[in-house]
């Protein structure tokens, strides 16, 4: 890989278009994409120059990572993501994947992908169970998820957070057509950002009869796996007329999940009636609740593998302050908050 296209790599990731940067730095459109081309080279100092335009380290251009193609395989998006902010997402994935890459090689340590053989599913009923047999793979029990990016991470599935509007909600992303990795917005609620992981998941396991509805049956995937049916019976009972708010917050801050997700989820067992998740429906809609819940949040999740590992080999002398910081992306004091930690 040339400096060149680590350029374009880096424009990308800062939202520039090729008229943009060459503003900032002064120069023709053309220049510039003669140094994304590889015709020219860039000197000394118009790389300190390029660096300090796109907000990069000096070293970004000179990374030699194995990451070669990033496919996104499945999206929770809006209809008006923008395909700039798009490719900017998936250069930010990039950058994160290969300062991840480098700690594991560093430290020769890298989780495989720990996933069961496709669940084939013919009808929808049959994604409750499929929900299950994942849990029942990685011995989780039924209990709630703690921390839903640990149990991923845990089991070889990197988890990467991006800073995106709110019309990027996830994807899945194929690295080098070998192995998948989940990007979600840093910017959403922790309960979508767990239904989202999960709804992902899905996509990872599945083996989906084309003839349905694969969006809502990942959607339900997502649920039953965060909140399954025989815990949706014990929490809940059945045939429930009304429940209230302060029940739903409490199972919502229980197993990480909205409060209209909880009921989702008691209407599509059939633990409440058709009728009776209508007025509760009506409600959230007419008060806003969909969009904002009330009561207190439940706080996102943060993935911990990577920054363990450079702190790791730091704390060992195994790699500078200097060089932890250019792997982390930043400070490595801000990884807990506390300067004189680090």
């Amino acid at each position: 890989m040339h400096i060149g296209e680590r350029i374009r790599y880096g424009r990308i990731k800062a939202g520039l278009s090729l008229r943009e940067l060459g503003e900032r730095l002064g120069i023709t459109q053309t220049a510039l994409n003669n140094y994304e081309k590889g015709i020219t080279t860039p000197d000394s100092p118009r790389l300190i120059q390029l660096a300090k335009a796109l907000d990069l380290p000096i070293e970004y251009f000179f990374r030699q990572e194995s990451i070669t193609t990033l496919r996104p395989s499945a999206f929770r998006k809006k209809v008006n993501l923008k395909q700039k902010e798009l490719h900017k997402i998936i250069e930010d994935t990039r950058d994160w994947l290969e300062r991840f890459v480098t700690i594991e090689t560093i430290l020769d340590e890298r989780r495989e992908v720990d996933l069961p053989p496709p669940i084939r599913i013919t009808r929808p009923e049959e994604i409750e169970d499929a929900a299950v047999q994942l849990r029942a793979y990685w011995d989780l029990g039924l209990d709630p998820i703690e921390n839903l990016m640990d149990i991923l991470e845990d089991h070889g599935v990197k988890i990467g957070l991006v800073d995106a509007s709110d019309a990027f909600v996830g994807m899945t992303i194929r690295v080098n057509d070998e192995y998948p990795v989940i990007v979600v917005n840093r910017n959403i609620s922790g309960d979508r950002q767990r239904l989202t992981i999960a709804h992902e998941m899905g996509h990872l396991v599945l083996d989906v009869d084309p003839a349905i509805d694969e969006d809502k049956l990942y959607h339900r995937f997502a649920g039953a796996f965060l909140f399954p049916k025989d815990q949706v019976r014990k929490e809940l009972g059945e045939g429930r007329k009304r429940i209230g708010l302060e029940e739903l917050c409490i199972l919502k801050h229980r197993y990480g999940l909205s409060m209209m997700a909880i009921l989702y989820r008691a209407f599509e067992n059939g633990y409440v009636s058709p009728a009776s998740f209508h007025k509760i429906h009506i409600t959230f809609r007419k008060n806003k609740w969909h969009q904002k819940e009330p009561m207190r949040p439940y706080l996102p999740e943060e993935p911990s593998s990577m920054n363990l590992m450079i702190m790791r080999a730091y704390s060992e002398g195994v790699i500078s302050r200097g060089r932890a910081n250019e792997i982390f992306g930043g400070d490595i004091a801000t990884i807990c908050g506390c300067v004189d930690c680090a």
